[in-house]
């Protein structure tokens, strides 16, 4: 028989798709001696697997029982062992704060070793900040997957711009963190931190807060009310890290650590700056306050005056 033209050419069956009787999933399906529907199967308690798991079992001939009990068989989370420390992939990407895709292509694209893949660090700048501490001096990419290392990357970098001592910074752990790198958060006065930052941030030691909140079953923000604290009794100073030369070095910079320059042996400083003084927040500033000055010393237009008629036009 010839085809038509003018009819579209019907698309050949796949093999991996007539493997497939969907009638099987239809009607009433029988099973421990009962006959119910795929929706009524799939909400009883002998049930393992989803909807859409036991459709697709019957559709390729799973005997009904075993296709409604059979568990299902997830492939486990593959772990990694470094410096004394084993996590999954998903651990080492939030404890390193290398992105999870990169650390996954490294291992099976580049064909990397795990020490080759932390080694390297993340994308970015920020990952080749030297900081010194315990007697070493090393980017702080690799302080997070040290084996004293107590938080994850996120919060170490996080603690050396509020001024954490840098020991401190690596080896402490978070207070009551649930998962690693993360910890519960204590709300007020619109800021969002662990109780031990809290506590440097008001001068208040982290026992008394937390018996204020616990004994008296207080938010933060009222405990810290109730002990005479207020957001307005000091102004909170935002800082960032940068990396620098020595000749770049202000008034008021904290060194972290350094690192001598591969291109002309000039050494690099890891450097703690407050971050108004920047040179791109001290110019927006400056131009903001020209500006304003610049409006306050504009006087007002005169007002119009009132428009009279002409007495020739009346």
């Amino acid at each position: 028989m010839t085809p038509d033209p003018d009819q579209p050419a019907r698309r050949p069956d796949s093999p991996r798709t007539e493997r497939y009787r969907w009638e099987l999933a239809r009607g009433q399906i029988t099973a421990f001696g009962e006959s119910k529907t795929l929706r009524e199967w799939a909400v009883d308690e002998r049930c393992t697997i989803t909807r859409e798991a036991l459709r697709t079992r019957l559709a390729l001939g799973w005997k009904p029982a075993d296709a409604i009990t059979t568990a299902r068989h997830d492939k486990p989370d593959l772990t990694y062992t470094h410096a004394g420390r084993t996590l999954s992939l998903r651990g080492w990407a939030e404890q390193s704060g290398i992105k999870h895709h990169t650390l996954y292509n490294r291992l099976n694209t580049s064909g990397m070793t795990f020490a080759e893949a932390l080694e390297k660090g993340g994308d970015g700048p920020h990952f080749t900040l030297h900081v010194t501490a315990f007697g070493e001096t090393k980017p702080l990419s690799h302080w997070s997957v040290d084996p004293r290392a107590g938080c994850a990357y996120n919060t170490m970098r996080r603690r050396l711009a509020e001024g954490w001592d840098a020991e401190e910074a690596i080896a402490e752990e978070p207070q009551q963190r649930s998962t690693l790198g993360t910890g519960i958060p204590y709300r007020a006065f619109g800021l969002s931190m662990g109780l031990e930052d809290w506590a440097r941030h008001t001068q208040i030691p982290a026992s008394t807060l937390r018996h204020q909140i616990t004994q008296h079953n207080l938010p933060l923000e009222a405990a810290l009310t109730s002990l005479g604290w207020a957001p307005c009794a000091e102004v909170r100073v935002e800082h960032t890290l940068i990396r620098i030369t020595a000749a770049e070095l202000r008034p008021g910079d904290h060194v972290l650590g350094t690192e001598p320059s591969g291109t002309d042996q000039q050494t690099l400083l890891t450097v703690r700056r407050i971050a108004d003084a920047l040179p791109h927040s001290t110019s927006h500033r400056a131009t903001r306050i020209s500006r304003a000055s610049t409006n306050s010393a504009t006087p007002p237009p005169p007002p119009t005056a009132a428009r009279t008629s002409h007495p020739s036009r009346r």
